[in-house]
């Protein structure tokens, strides 16, 4: 009973949400006096409402398949909506009241300020808006995770009612990529001569390169080379699904790119695998693509670029998991950076899956001697044999470390592949600081005591807790039992609480 009566509250604030939203959208449109930048701030705040209510709406039919902790934080971020579209139907109301509309006298004057003062309010509603729909979209996306049956006819009658939202779509094909054996039309691996006459060239310090197929765009190819000590077929399973998932996605939500296909380049003698070559589209309007590890060794950055870069590194890694795969190998040299071509914005974008699995796909302990990479492992992943399973808190940890770099704004590997540490580490190897838990250590410690008077106490607290995300006194992460659920969904609820 207890149950039913939160979910009815719950309900009444999305009902509630959904009111206020299309009142706000109602009034914005009747403004009489609206100029065309006015004009097109209601735009830009119907298309981002839209969006919104969309996911409301499919929310409140799936509600009661979903698990306890999901739901809490659905509604906390539901009541915070509630409290902002609030906020936003008071300041309608007083611009209403001083509508010049009323006064056919009114001086020019007046009514000039008057359409900047509706400026200012929508610049407002918007901005909080789009603020807080960043922030939901990875809880809503976590939906598609459950194993309920109810999910996929839900999504189905909400695209029934908005066929033309890409947001719904992209769920639908999320989930449809989520099956065990989903059923496709087409396949994802393309012909072995794609890039036969293509153009490539090295992003420096990358693992991936700009590829210019003749008669089409360019592209960014993520080459992973087949590993003799795993099995080529199982491997093939895990890159046709991750192929599959990130096909229609938008970039510039996920932090991930849309891949194009894949193209599997065989020995010519044995036909056995030698790689898969990941095809990723280049998102629009961008340029100049570099990695995260070129901007670290390059000129200091804004404050607001670097919160920005560490946001979009952490939204990446949680879409990632929630596509239910792990990456294995976070760090500077895997993560892309595109300037837009109209503006100075940045836009990070994940790469570099040359070690990736599916969250639950059988794991071989493999690892490497390459320190320039193991550093940014957990303790218990580095070096050639690793002494337990990836898990996503691994991820979590790697994390930690690049987002370290980003608010010290230095980089721990120089443009050579050697390791920057104190001068009193300079007389131990590294392998031994990895082995006594000495880097995990430091770089705990320069979170705890470099990063605060850098970039901040909230984002110091938020690096220290991917570092120490597998100790066992760590409230948030430590008891790895609390995780077990069947949709592995609650490590994704404290990843997005959290980080």
């Amino acid at each position: 009973m207890e149950a039913a009566g939160l979910g009815l509250a719950v309900f009444g604030v999305v009902d509630t949400c959904l009111k206020y939203g299309a009142v706000i959208i109602k009034k914005y449109k009747d403004f009489k006096e609206a100029e065309n930048e006015i004009q097109e701030r209601v735009t830009s705040i119907q298309a981002t409402w839209r969006k919104i209510s969309q996911q409301l709406g499919l929310l409140k039919r799936v509600w009661g398949t979903l698990d306890e902790d999901f739901r809490d934080l659905q509604e906390r971020m539901l009541r915070i909506l509630q409290t902002k579209l609030d906020s936003a139907v008071s300041q309608i109301s007083k611009l209403e009241k001083r509508s010049p509309s009323r006064s056919r006298g009114q001086e020019k004057r007046k009514a000039a300020r008057y359409a900047l003062d509706i400026k200012k309010s929508l610049d407002t509603a918007i901005l909080d808006l789009q603020v807080w729909e960043r922030k939901f979209d990875p809880t809503w996306f976590l939906i598609l995770r459950a194993t309920s049956p109810n999910i996929t006819p839900a999504i189905d009658e909400s695209l029934t009612k908005s066929p033309d939202t890409t947001t719904l779509s992209a769920a639908r094909h999320i989930r449809d990529a989520l099956k065990e054996e989903p059923k496709r039309r087409t396949s994802v691996f393309l012909p072995e001569d794609k890039l036969l006459c293509a153009q490539r060239s090295r992003v420096l310090l990358s693992t991936f390169e700009v590829c210019k197929i003749p008669d089409s765009k360019t592209f960014i190819l993520d080459s992973v080379e087949c590993d003799p000590r795993t099995d080529a077929s199982t491997f093939a399973k895990d890159v046709r699904a991750l192929a599959q998932k990130l096909q229609n996605i938008d970039p510039f939500q996920f932090n991930l790119l849309s891949c194009l296909g894949v193209v599997r380049s065989k020995d010519s003698v044995t036909r056995k695998y030698l790689s898969f070559n990941f095809i990723f589209r280049m998102p629009p309007n961008c340029r100049g693509p570099q990695t995260l590890r070129s901007h670290l060794c390059g000129t200091n950055r804004s404050l607001s670029d670097k919160v920005t870069l560490a946001k979009q590194l952490a939204t990446s890694v949680s879409y990632l998991h929630v596509l239910d795969f792990v990456h294995k190998g976070i760090r500077p040299e895997t993560a892309l950076i595109l300037q837009a071509n109209d503006s100075q914005n940045l836009h990070l974008f994940l790469l570099g899956f040359k070690t990736f699995r599916t969250a639950e796909g059988k794991t071989m302990r493999l690892g490497n001697s390459e320190w320039a990479e193991n550093i940014y492992q957990h303790p218990e992943r580095q070096g050639i044999s690793p002494i337990v399973d990836y898990t996503m808190q691994h991820d979590i940890y790697s994390l930690g470390v690049c987002l370290l770099e980003i608010g010290l704004w230095g980089s721990f590997i120089t443009r050579e592949g050697h390791i920057n540490l104190p001068a009193v580490y300079a007389e131990i190897d590294i392998p031994t600081l990895a082995r006594n838990g000495f880097l995990k250590d430091h770089f705990t410690e320069l979170a705890k005591n470099d990063l605060p008077s850098k970039i901040g106490d909230k984002y110091a607290q938020v690096v220290a807790n991917c570092l120490t995300c597998m100790d066992d006194t760590n409230e948030d992460f430590g008891d790895l039992s609390q995780f077990e659920d069947e949709d592995g969904i609650l490590i994704g609820v404290k990843f997005i609480e959290k980080v």
